[in-house]
């Protein structure tokens, strides 16, 4: 590691001793980076990407949120009147079915969607059909999994290339994060 000069004699030192001292400070407390790319479909396709690449790894699954869907309902009623009410819209050709839990026990499920404008569309054709309905969100959410490992730090876009390149199509996210218990990937199975 490069000295930086002592300032005894009432000098200061130069600024490229500096900057020198510090990158070797630097590098010798934090040899190493630990990063997260996703996402992947599933643990095993993580699993073979770092065997493929040769990194100490480990897998985290999390839930990612998703933009909520909209859904048409007829307003929660008591169970009899619900399967009533389905039966006599099923007769009439729509594809319903009676929601048995939650919030919305006995509601009658006439249909999610994505856009607001394609769920209000349905919500106005029922309600000129006389059917009471409503309007709710609808909260999702997927498992996605993401992988953790750890490299030298000096090493870092070069790995994390050389990973990337082993997977057929771009992260959706690369986080550098502290390096905190990555397991190899023969103690992960």
């Amino acid at each position: 590691m490069p000295s930086v000069a002592s300032v005894s004699a009432g000098g200061l030192p130069r600024v490229a001793s500096l900057k020198a001292g510090a990158e070797a400070f630097t590098k010798n407390v934090h040899p190493y980076v630990c990063l997260s790319v996703g996402w992947f479909n599933s643990p095993a396709v993580a699993h073979a990407l770092a065997r493929k690449a040769g990194v100490e790894s480990r897998v985290e699954s999390r839930a990612i949120a998703l933009a909520p869907l909209h859904w048409v309902l007829v307003p929660p009623q008591s169970a009899s009147a619900a399967k009533q009410q389905a039966s006599a819209l099923r007769a009439a050709g729509a594809d319903v079915y009676i929601v048995t839990r939650g919030q919305y026990k006995n509601a009658i499920s006439l249909g999610m969607f994505e856009s607001f404008e394609a769920a209000q569309k349905l919500a106005e054709e029922k309600k000129s059909e006389n059917v009471s309905v409503r309007l709710a969100k609808f909260p999702r959410n997927r498992i996605g999994y993401a992988l953790a490992f750890k490299v030298e730090s000096l090493r870092e876009t070069e790995v994390l290339q050389a990973v990337e390149a082993d997977f057929d199509e771009s992260f959706d996210f690369v986080e550098r994060n502290a390096c905190e218990g990555v397991a190899t990937s023969e103690k992960n199975p």
